[in-house]
């Protein structure tokens, strides 16, 4: 619990930077949104039980320095069901990732590194009952991206299995991704 508090007051504090980086008036700062979606496979123990999931997310992206650097701020959804369940029975995993990174442009090539929490969730529902588990974990990423225009197409492992468990989800996404520049 204590160590949820600590991760959660780090969180926050990190995102009312970045919050007050891309609210600062620069000259000649590129800032862009990025909207995008993705298909994820688990890489983890979950693989097994889980299928291929989806995705969305937002991002902001703000330059700074040289044109090839930029603070980013994502919000996301992941989703995986669960497979071989009876008809009437649902379930499946699914992963918020709120996180603050670094991104490198290496011409059209792009770099990123992410941090920040990881709001993870399994439920299961039948036409009785459902069920639900809820986690708060401090989570990562890094990606790898090619920019074509607006357009961006890119390969993203995600991992918010810091307690080394079976459940916490692990994955790899490739995303496509639409740049407005504001």
């Amino acid at each position: 619990m204590k160590r949820q508090i600590i991760i959660y007051h780090k969180s926050i504090s990190l995102v009312c930077f970045m919050a007050i980086c891309f609210a600062t008036k620069a000259q000649e700062v590129t800032k862009l949104i990025q909207a995008s979606v993705q298909v994820s496979r688990p890489t983890s123990a979950l693989l097994e039980v889980t299928s291929i999931g989806y995705g969305a997310a937002l991002k902001g992206m703000y330059g700074f320095g040289s044109d090839n650097q930029q603070v980013t701020l994502e919000g996301g959804y992941n989703r995986f069901p669960v497979k071989k369940l009876p008809a009437n029975i649902q379930a499946y995993y699914s992963a918020v990732p709120i996180y603050a990174g670094y991104r490198y442009i290496i011409k059209r090539y792009t770099l990123e590194a992410q941090a920040g929490i990881s709001l993870n969730r399994i439920i299961g529902r039948n036409t009785m009952r459902s069920m639900s588990r809820n986690e708060t974990d401090f989570g990562w990423a890094l990606a790898v991206g090619y920019l074509l225009k607006n357009f961006e197409v890119g390969l993203r492992y995600h991992n918010s299995d810091v307690k080394n468990t079976e459940d916490n989800l692990t994955f790899l996404g490739i995303r496509m991704a639409y740049n407005i520049k504001l």
